[in-house]
């Protein structure tokens, strides 16, 4: 009798434990399961996209065009009186200046970083002229006719230099600094993430 009780109990004691085993195996299969889908990519995809974004935010702006160029501007103005033009007031200068124009993305943490599957995906706020800068030291003054009674001024040098400015931007833009900005720009953006399979895109 105490041999059948014996293995009656043996039998009881290993079914459990197999439920047991079977109940923790699947516990843990499906935590696994569970996982890898809501926790494991999750956790993979805000990480990946977090680092992103912190190294473009530390970039913060990012000029990847330039174009260098000598323009030369034309001011002339006379005094006036009601619109009329007093005579023998005239004045008038031609000069010459060296300039670079920048561009590429004035602000990198405008850009929207997302991930599908293993793809990181960067999409960059458009290029545009980031700065222009005139080199002082080129000046060269190739004409002037000055007058007593109107002369030529610090506030008109300082005009024509904005003049000069805008002249040296839509220059640039003509040549296709912009394109060329571009271009470079998703060169670089790849380079600085080369450790992901990284997508650029435009805005």
């Amino acid at each position: 009798m105490k041999d059948i009780l014996k293995g009656v109990t043996v039998k009881i004691i290993s079914v459990i434990v197999i439920i047991t085993l079977l109940a923790g195996g699947g516990y843990l299969a499906y935590k696994h399961f569970v996982g890898s889908i809501f926790g494991g990519v999750g956790h993979e995809t805000v990480s990946n996209v977090d680092v992103v974004k912190e190294k473009l935010e530390a970039a913060a702006e990012l000029n990847t065009g330039s174009y260098l160029c000598t323009d030369v501007i034309t001011k002339a103005d006379s005094k006036t009186f009601k619109d009329w033009k007093i005579p023998f007031t005239e004045k008038s200068f031609i000069v010459q200046y060296d300039g670079i124009v920048k561009a590429g993305i004035k602000d990198l943490t405008k850009a929207d970083v997302s991930q599908d599957g293993d793809t990181i995906i960067i999409k960059l706020p458009d290029v545009e002229i980031t700065g222009i800068e005139i080199d002082n030291d080129s000046f060269e003054k190739l004409d002037e006719s000055n007058n007593i009674f109107n002369p030529i001024t610090v506030e008109d040098l300082n005009d024509a230099q904005k003049d000069l400015k805008d002249k040296m931007e839509a220059q640039a833009i003509e040549k296709g600094v912009l394109d060329i900005a571009r271009e470079n720009a998703e060169t670089v953006i790849s380079g600085m993430f080369s450790d992901y399979d990284v997508k650029v895109e435009w805005k």
